[in-house]
C-alpha cells in the first residue's frame, strides 16, 4: 500500500501553524526542554500521512489532502474524521514506530490521534521525556488511592474531582517537594528586606602569577543595558567593576554602562589588532595571563568559585543587581561545609554528581577548558547542596507516595 507521506505533504501548513499556538510545540517545550524540539505541526503532519493510504483516484487524493489541510488548523481538530480514515487504511489496525524518538513527540502525536505507538532511544533522559510527555498523561490513574498530603479529595468546591487525576496529583506533589526543599535550604538562602533573591551570580577566581591574589575571570561588565521607556523615566541600566586593593577584590555595581575594561578581554598587537583568545589581566598588579595560561591554570584545580552580584526583582525595571550582604556571604560559605558532611545516596551515588563529561562534548560544554570533570564540577558548592537536598527530598516523597498504596508505576509517574 502506498502512504500519503510518499506522495504528498502538507508542507506549507506545517510552515504556518509552526509559527505560533499549538503547532509551535512551546507548551511540550515548557514541559521539558529539548536540545532539538522541532514544532509540533510538523509532528502531527508526519503522523497523519504516514498513517493514511494514498488512492489511486485523484478525487479521493484530493478528499484527504483536504482533510489534512483542515486537520493542520488546531490540534485536536476533524478527529472524527481523521479517525474514520486512518481506520479505512488499516483495516487490521495500526501501530507508530519512532526508532529515534527523542523526547516522543512522534508517539505523543499517535497517542492523541488514539493510535497506538512505540518510541525508542539511546538516551535515558529522552526515555524519561517520553514517558513524561506521551506516556503518563493517556493512562487511566483513576483507581489509585489519594496522595498522602495536600487537600486530597475532598479539597474545597470539588476541583480535585473536575481536574484530571494525574494534573492534580503532579500539582500537590510539587508543592509538597517545594514546601520540603524550601525548608531544607532555607538557612543556605536568607532573605533580605523580607524576600528572596531572584539569582546570584558567580565567577571563578584564579591566582595571579605575578603577585599571587585572586581576581574573577569576568568578560563583561554590564548587568541591565540602559533603555528608553514610553511614558516613564529613563532606565540607565546598570553595570559594575573589579575593585582590588590589599591583596582583596570588591565588587561595585553603578548605574550606567561600564566604566572599566573587563578581566578577560582581547589583547591587541603592535597593530592595534585584537589577539585570538581573551586574555585575563590582573587587577592587583596589572599582570596579564594569556588564554592559554589562564585555562591551564584553571585545569589544574586552581579555581575557586565566589559569589560577586545578587540579582532582585525591581517593578519597575526587572532585574535590579546589588553586591551580597554579609550573611549572604556567610550562607554561601555555610554551604561549603555543610557539602562536605553531606551524605551519598548510596554505596555508588555520592551527594555530588561524580558522572566524567566525555571528551567528545567538550565543543558543547566550555567549562572543562577551566578544570571541569564532572558535571558535579559545574555548579559551586551551594548549587550543589541545593540540588542534592532536592533529589533526597523528591525520593522521601516517594516513599510516603507508597507508603500510602499508590502503585510503583504512579509513584515513578508522580516523582
Amino acid at each position: 500500500m502506498t502512504r500519503m507521506i510518499e506522495r504528498w505533504f502538507p508542507c506549507a501548513q506545517v510552515s504556518r501553524e509552526s509559527a505560533g499556538g499549538w503547532g509551535s510545540g512551546n507548551t511540550e517545550r515548557g514541559l521539558f526542554t529539548w536540545f532539538a524540539a522541532r514544532p509540533t505541526a510538523q509532528a502531527k503532519a508526519a503522523v497523519i500521512c504516514s498513517l493514511l493510504r494514498w488512492p489511486d483516484d485523484v478525487a479521493a487524493q484530493q478528499k484527504l489532502q483536504e482533510l489534512v489541510d483542515r486537520a493542520m488548523t488546531g490540534r485536536y481538530e476533524v478527529w472524527d474524521e481523521l479517525q474514520a480514515e486512518i481506520a479505512a487504511s488499516n483495516p487490521d489496525g495500526a501501530c507508530v514506530l519512532d526508532p529515534f524518538s527523542g523526547r516522543g513527540m512522534i508517539p505523543l502525536e499517535a497517542a492523541r490521534l488514539g493510535v497506538k505507538s512505540v518510541g525508542l532511544d539511546y538516551s535515558p533522559v529522552a526515555t524519561l521525556a517520553s514517558h513524561l510527555l506521551a506516556d503518563y498523561p493517556f493512562r487511566d490513574w483513576s483507581h489509585e488511592p489519594p496522595v498522602p498530603f495536600g487537600d486530597g479529595a475532598e479539597d474545597s468546591g470539588g476541583l480535585y474531582d473536575l481536574r484530571p487525576r494525574l494534573l492534580a496529583d503532579v500539582e500537590r506533589v510539587f508543592a509538597e517537594v517545594g514546601r520540603r526543599w524550601a525548608a531544607s535550604v532555607s538557612n543556605l538562602y536568607p532573605a533580605v528586606d523580607g524576600r528572596q533573591p531572584w539569582g546570584y551570580l558567580w565567577a571563578v577566581t584564579l591566582p595571579c602569577q605575578e603577585c599571587g591574589h585572586r581576581f574573577p575571570l569576568v568578560g563583561s561588565y554590564e548587568l541591565r543595558p540602559g533603555r528608553t521607556r514610553r511614558n516613564a523615566e529613563p532606565d540607565p541600566g546598570q553595570s559594575f567593576y573589579i575593585d582590588a586593593h590589599d591583596g582583596t577584590f570588591t565588587v561595585v555595581v553603578h548605574d550606567g554602562p561600564p566604566q572599566r575594561t573587563p578581566i578577560l578581554s582581547n589583547a591587541v598587537d603592535a597593530a592595534g589588532k585584537k589577539i585570538r583568545g581573551k586574555a585575563a589581566r590582573c587587577p592587583h598588579c596589572g599582570h596579564s595571563h594569556a588564554v592559554k595560561t589562564h585555562q591551564l591554570m584553571a585545569d589544574d584545580g586552581l579555581g575557586e568559585d565566589a559569589l560577586l552580584i545578587v540579582a532582585d526583582i525591581d517593578p519597575g525595571v526587572g532585574k535590579s543587581y546589588r553586591t551580597p550582604t554579609e550573611p549572604e556571604l556567610a550562607a554561601a560559605a555555610r554551604a561549603s561545609e555543610l557539602l562536605a558532611d553531606e551524605p551519598p545516596f548510596s554505596p555508588v551515588l555520592s551527594a555530588v554528581p561524580d558522572e566524567q563529561i566525555p571528551p567528545e562534548i567538550g565543543a558543547l560544554v566550555r567549562a572543562q577548558l577551566y578544570g571541569a570533570r564532572t558535571y558535579g564540577d559545574l555548579m559551586c558548592d551551594r548549587q550543589s547542596l541545593a540540588t542534592s537536598r532536592l533529589a533526597r527530598t523528591i525520593g522521601q516523597v516517594a516513599q510516603d507516595l507508597a507508603g500510602a498504596g499508590l502503585s510503583a508505576e504512579y509513584v515513578r509517574a508522580l516523582s
